[in-house]
């Protein structure tokens, strides 16, 4: 979800195009594509039965670069779940973000539930696994992981390095001059490190590393349209997370082709076009300490028989106090490698906060953390757990309409689930490095700036997440010398747009913050006209699927169904 550069002499500019008055003019009539609908690939994290609608998938071909339509082709795969309803309104397409997220597991998964309650079932659903992604063809995968026996390149030792070498160790207070030090001697070896990447990538991907880009994903996406929907009619789209800059370009470079937009989760598409991922990481984290606190808050108030950190008379200050000693022993006795360190708990903190529908398995998992590092400490008689045994966190779901919704559990992060090798996290990595560095029109910059970054942000911005800054796809970008062939850069505010979209952000979300939300409907709404209504939704987490609410769902049902646009929820 962010936005780069790469490095001096290494940055390739392949072709890049100028697409600030729309789209390139590119002929679709002869690289259609029918869909066949079938079968589809088998999703490994949900047996057939719990799976929530009938699903069909088909494939779909098109171009490699969409500026020779007539040329090569790669094969996307494209799925469907009919409307439920008597009458369907059209259909509904949507991205679970990413990048790197499979569409076709989405459409398979119990998280669909969070679109499909938001239209009443009314429309068909249609997602598919983008270019370079998952059962699309020629995934891009960097790394030697699939097959029985892998080879010497794998995800798992890659990232190892990287979090060594890029991972910020400091107590909770922030690194100290001592840190820093120690820190800023890793620049080179993790310069080497990213480097192997980008020399595996292209090895392995070569002829599709500049093709991955979200102008090309747009193309797709109307392709897409056009072939189910018919040319030039509106396309109606649900976007989350990553799947916000994708919509993002979609509005910019089609504004004719605009129906009914929801933008969920809302990451800054201006800055991941223009800025480097280290400017990016620091905006998108400055909600994450108070959304952590949202979760010791109810942790303290669900009391021992729903927090398993929690005693019958933990506070939110006293929990808060806990965290902050865990983060200060791991710091100060677990040794690296031992996948204890400040820096692998601050990455425990983060899932944490990213996800409230799992809080009371996190809960259980960090007071783990907490038994394991006690036992590091010689003579130590630190207090493991403040008392209880954890059965349930009572969450407080948006506006409080819980009671009113069926249940929407994450069995797993999108990011990691793999049905096969080709959906594995590897592919997530590999593929989201390809399009977020590509996207970008960032000047050059070192890993030294990341670095200095990473410092900054620790003290700035957060103690507590942007330690690990340095071990996120985005960031590589310095090292990074591929771009996409097709870009865009600006403007962002639509002027042209055919109908009003919705915009959402959570009050509490640790990687897609609130303001940004409001900043893409200030821009929006900047040419006198009300192009974007916001709805804040008041809960914790990475998008509304995390707390669905039932105030939420009934705005975008009348929006989605007769057009109404809701009042801002400011």
């Amino acid at each position: 979800m962010s936005a780069y550069t790469a490095g001096h002499s290494m940055l390739l500019l392949l072709g890049a195009l100028s697409l600030a008055k729309g789209f390139p003019v590119t002929r679709r009539t002869n690289t259609m594509s029918s869909l066949t609908w079938g079968p589809c690939p088998a999703y490994n994290d949900t047996l057939p039965s719990a799976i929530p609608f009938p699903v069909v998938c088909a494939n779909f071909s098109v171009p490699v670069d969409w500026r020779n339509p007539n040329g090569q082709k790669l094969t996307l795969k494209v799925g469907k779940i009919a409307a439920t309803t008597s009458t369907s309104f059209g259909t509904l397409y949507t991205n679970p973000g990413g990048p790197g997220n499979s569409g076709i597991d989405f459409l398979q998964s119990q998280e669909i539930l969070a679109v499909h309650n938001s239209t009443g079932g009314a429309f068909d659903l249609v997602s598919w696994d983008p270019r370079g992604v998952g059962f699309s063809s020629s995934p891009i995968d960097c790394f030697d992981d699939r097959g029985a026996s892998p080879g010497p390149f794998t995800f798992d030792s890659w990232v190892a390095n990287l979090t060594v070498l890029g991972g910020l160790q400091a107590p909770s207070s922030g690194p100290s001059a001592k840190d820093v030090k120690t820190f800023n001697t890793n620049v080179k070896p993790w310069s080497s490190v990213v480097e192997t990447l980008t020399s595996e990538c292209n090895q392995k991907n070569a002829a599709y590393l500049t093709q991955v880009g979200t102008v090309a994903v747009v193309h797709d996406l109307v392709a897409i349209a056009d072939a189910i929907g018919g040319s030039q009619t509106p396309i109606n789209y649900y976007g989350f997370s990553y799947g916000t800059i994708l919509g993002a370009y979609f509005i910019n470079l089609l504004p004719h082709r605009v129906g009914r937009v929801v933008l969920d989760g809302v990451a800054n598409a201006t800055q991941s076009s223009s800025a480097s991922g280290y400017e990016f990481f620091a905006s998108s984290i400055t909600d994450g300490d108070a959304t952590l606190q949202q979760f010791l808050a109810q942790c303290a108030e669900s009391g021992p028989l729903g927090c398993a950190l929690a005693s019958s008379n933990s506070t939110q200050s006293s929990l808060n106090a806990w965290i902050n000693q865990l983060i200060d022993d791991a710091y100060n006795f677990a040794p690296l490698g031992s996948g204890m360190t400040s820096f692998d708990i601050r990455v425990l903190l983060e899932s944490t906060a990213r996800a409230p529908s799992q809080w009371q398995t996190m809960a259980t998992n960090i007071l783990v953390a907490r038994q394991t590092i006690s036992a590091l400490m010689p003579g130590s008689n630190t207090t493991t757990t403040s008392g209880g045994n954890s059965t349930s966190i009572r969450i407080k779901r948006a506006h409080g309409f819980s009671t009113a919704l069926p249940t929407v559990p994450r069995s797993a992060n999108l990011a990691k689930r793999s049905q096969t090798a080709a959906q594995s996290m590897d592919n997530n990595w590999s593929l989201a490095t390809a399009v977020l560095c590509g996207d970008s029109s960032a000047p050059p910059y070192t890993a030294v700036d990341t670095f200095n970054s990473i410092v900054n942000t620790s003290q700035t911005v957060s103690s507590i997440f942007a330690p690990f800054l340095a071990v996120q796809p985005e960031v590589t970008c310095s090292n990074w010398p591929y771009r996409a062939v097709q870009r865009y850069s600006s403007p962002w505010d639509a002027k042209t747009i055919a109908n009003p979209i919705v915009i959402i952000g959570n009050t509490f979300d640790p990687v897609t913050p609130l303001h940004m939300a409001k900043e893409l409907v200030r821009i929006l709404n900047s040419n006198g006209k009300r192009s974007a209504a916001l709805i804040q939704h008041d809960g914790s987490g990475h998008t509304t699927w995390e707390e669905p609410s039932l105030c939420t769902q009934t705005l975008l049902r009348a929006y989605f169904t007769n057009g109404s646009l809701p009042a801002d929820t400011l």
